[in-house]
Parts: C-alpha cells; sequence; structure tokens
C-alpha cells in the first residue's frame, strides 16, 4: 500500500508562480492523482490511497494520521517551490527524506503507532517498544534514501526539470510517518522555465511517470528485503 500526498490544498495555496500565478495546491494534485492512476494501472495488486483529490485543506497531522493509520508501505509527499526573496535564481527539483538530527523524534511517533510494526511484541515494556521502534525507524531510514536516489535518476530519465539533489531535513510530514517516506519538490515556481513545465499537461504527466519508475524500481527492493 502507498499513501500519496498531493501537498497543500483549500485555504492553503502553497507558494505562487511568479510569471502566471498558478498556486503550487494546482500543480501537485494532479501529478498525485497521475501517479496514483499509473501505479493502480501497472500494479494492480498496490492499493493507492490520497491524502486528498479535491482542493480541500487537511492538516499535517492528519496527512500522516491517515498513512499510520492505513498501514502503508510507503509515502510520498508531492510539492512545488520557491526561491526565498534574497536568494540568487533556483530552479529544478529537490528530493528530500528525513534527517539524523530528527531520529529521536520519529522514534516516538513510531513508538506511538507501534500497532503498525510488522514484528510481534509480548507485553507493553517500554525499552522493548523503544527498541523495537529504533530499528523500524533504523529500517526506513535505509529505504527512505534508495527511494530518493531512485526519484532523482528517474526524473532526470523522463522529465525536463534539472536536479537540485537530494536532502535530508526535518520536515513534520515525513518525520510523522511510520514508514519509508520521502517529499518531493518537483522545481520551482519562481522560475519561468519550471513554472510553464510544471502548468502544463505534459510537465504533469512527465513528473508522475519519473515518480512511477522509481516506484518500480523501489518495490523491487523492498520486496526482496
Amino acid at each position: 500500500m502507498v499513501v500519496i500526498d498531493a501537498g497543500h490544498g483549500g485555504k492553503d495555496p502553497g507558494t505562487i508562480g511568479d510569471n502566471t500565478g498558478v498556486q503550487e495546491k494546482n500543480i501537485v494534485l494532479p501529478i498525485a492523482v497521475k501517479l496514483g492512476g499509473f501505479i493502480e494501472k501497472k500494479f494492480p495488486s498496490v492499493k493507492v490511497i490520497f491524502t486528498r483529490v479535491t482542493d480541500d485543506f487537511i492538516e499535517l497531522k492528519e496527512r500522516t494520521r491517515i498513512a499510520n493509520d492505513s498501514k502503508a508501505k510507503l509515502f510520498i509527499s508531492i510539492h512545488a517551490n520557491h526561491k526565498k526573496q534574497e536568494e540568487s535564481e533556483k530552479n529544478g527539483f529537490e528530493i528530500y527524506f528525513l534527517n539524523q538530527e530528527r531520529f529521536p523524534e520519529a522514534v516516538l511517533v513510531t513508538m506511538k503507532e507501534n500497532k503498525l510494526l510488522s514484528f510481534k511484541q509480548s507485553g507493553v515494556d517500554t525499552i522493548d517498544s523503544y527498541i523495537f521502534s529504533s530499528l523500524a525507524q533504523a529500517g526506513y531510514s535505509k529505504f527512505n534514501e534508495y527511494f530518493a536516489s531512485n526519484i532523482e535518476v528517474s526524473m532526470l530519465n523522463y522529465s525536463l526539470l534539472a536536479t537540485r539533489g537530494t536532502m535530508q531535513a526535518g520536515f513534520w510530514v515525513i518525520l510523522g510517518a511510520s514508514m519509508p517516506s520521502v517529499l518531493v519538490e518537483t522545481g520551482y515556481l519562481s522560475d519561468f522555465n519550471d513554472e510553464k513545465y510544471l502548468s502544463s499537461e505534459k510537465g504533469q504527466n512527465d513528473v508522475a511517470i519519473a515518480l512511477l519508475n522509481a516506484f518500480q524500481s523501489y518495490k523491487v527492493i523492498y520486496e526482496s528485503q
């Protein structure tokens, strides 16, 4: 099972394109829906859950709750970016996974979501729970980095976007998901070419296909472990 999260929505437009005024929420939703449709078509046995499929505002913690409650095996959060006013021009995609500094917080979240862990546990011993949760997060970390790397390669192969690399970060939307998780910044809406491309049917389709191919590679490795 995979949960696909289209960032922002409703009263939260996300970032705004500098040239056309396109809103991030309206860029990432069609990409998310396309990706989910591609996965369902190619892998009928994989259940896809969306955090939203319409222009609705969903709280950050609700997004990860959806993923945790569904016992998902992967969480993909899709966004678009905008440079800060003081920054020089930026373009291209970025992929984020959880940094080590927030690992202890992630372990505590996983302890609360212990019912999701695939191993058995006797009693409710806190030390056991912490150990099991730490092991789970260590496993997630390995898959996070692998999937992020897959996405970077696939985006370069299937889209017209440049890469700004894979990076570690402490965003709640990846910290709160007790499973392998990544956040994809598909491009910069402050960049004319990125904004134009991501606003187009082709650009959105290309990104969704790139993410599908990354998912396919990830699935093979995940299921072999």
